[in-house]
């Protein structure tokens, strides 16, 4: 097994392990690193700085995802997701509420593309033109 693996592998176990199996993991942790060369050591550090940047990453998407259920959070209740869904993306409503609440999708966060957020953005452009259309 390779380094960045056994350290990849070691943390996961100890986000997983409870309060006192965390201790044993730790000083497994503490001997591998210790046991290892400066190479191996600038490989470990290479694998904590990629998995940082997958963490921001993710905090990004589920910014995303907040930032987009926060403009919506008025509208949502006033019109029909179900004819958001069909007749803009031509998805059903289950769809639509994955992307918006973020739900894992195939292991990963479902999100709205770009080219969904413009449909979106579309959409309610659209919706708010129909309604103000309306005269009584």
């Amino acid at each position: 097994m390779d380094t960045k693996t056994k350290f990849l592998e070691l943390k996961q176990a100890w986000k997983t392990a409870s309060e006192a199996e965390r201790k044993q993991i730790e000083q497994e942790t503490d001997l591998f690193l210790d046991s290892l060369s400066e190479s191996e050591k600038k490989e470990i550090t290479q694998a904590v700085d990629d998995d940082f940047k997958a963490i921001h990453q993710e905090i990004a998407e589920i910014q995303q995802v907040l930032n987009i259920r926060k403009k919506l959070s008025h509208v949502l209740p006033v019109i029909s997701v179900s004819y958001l869904a069909k007749n803009y993306f031509h998805k059903t409503p289950q769809w639509f509420y994955q992307r918006l609440n973020g739900n894992k999708v195939n292991g990963k966060p479902a999100k709205f593309s770009d080219t969904e957020i413009q449909t979106l953005n579309y959409a309610i452009q659209d919706i708010r033109q129909q309604l103000s259309a309306v005269q009584f």
